[in-house]
């Protein structure tokens, strides 16, 4: 079975107050992510989280969703499923060592930011699927370069394999197993791509 990624571009947000602007991006993803359950067969309703904020299965399918001010991510999968995306961007130079250690930098082949996001990416999207936050983020640690534009990432003894789409700046990070990813983007400039 697929894992069904949805790629929703935003409407421009210029103006907004920040908390308008998260709410316009909250939004967004929620219907990236009825739009998703719509295209793969899953239902269009009951996408709940816990207390913690961690998603609930739906209906045997499992979920995750991210944002950002130009795009919103949505993953669906019957396995668990965690996506993140981000637009690469220079950011302050101390993240670089941050999020990851020098041997980690030295298999990305050195410190850059397209690969800090990729890492950033494939690490929020294993801590997703394991229904982690943020906290246990020095617990993720890159495994292996992988072929595809994959990345091997190491959490609590396990190995979990998270493939990346880049689209208009942004790069998004899906692991699920099987993972076999039907990526979907929405926007004036449509286009659909299916890896398996």
């Amino acid at each position: 079975m697929n894992v069904h990624v949805l790629f929703l571009r935003l409407p421009d947000s210029t103006g907004l107050i920040p908390r308008d602007r998260v709410a316009l991006q909250r939004e967004f993803a929620r219907k990236a992510l009825r739009r998703c359950a719509r295209e793969c067969g899953a239902p269009e309703e009951g996408w709940r989280q816990d207390e913690d904020s961690v998603p609930q299965p739906n209906q045997g399918w499992c979920w995750s969703i991210s944002h950002k001010r130009e795009w919103a991510a949505a993953a669906i999968s019957r396995t668990p499923v965690g996506v993140d995306v981000e637009k690469i961007a220079p950011r302050r130079e101390s993240m670089l060592d941050e999020i990851a250690e020098s041997w980690e930098w030295g298999q990305l082949g050195g410190k850059t930011w397209e690969g800090f996001f990729r890492l950033w990416t494939a690490k929020e999207a294993t801590l997703k699927a394991n229904g982690v936050g943020i906290s246990g983020l020095g617990e993720c640690r890159l495994a292996k370069v992988g072929q595809c534009d994959s990345l091997e990432m190491e959490f609590r003894g396990r190995r979990f394999t998270v493939s990346h789409f880049h689209h208009d700046g942004h790069v998004v990070g899906v692991t699920a197993e099987p993972n076999s990813i039907c990526w979907r983007v929405l926007d004036d400039r449509a286009r659909e791509r299916c890896d398996a």
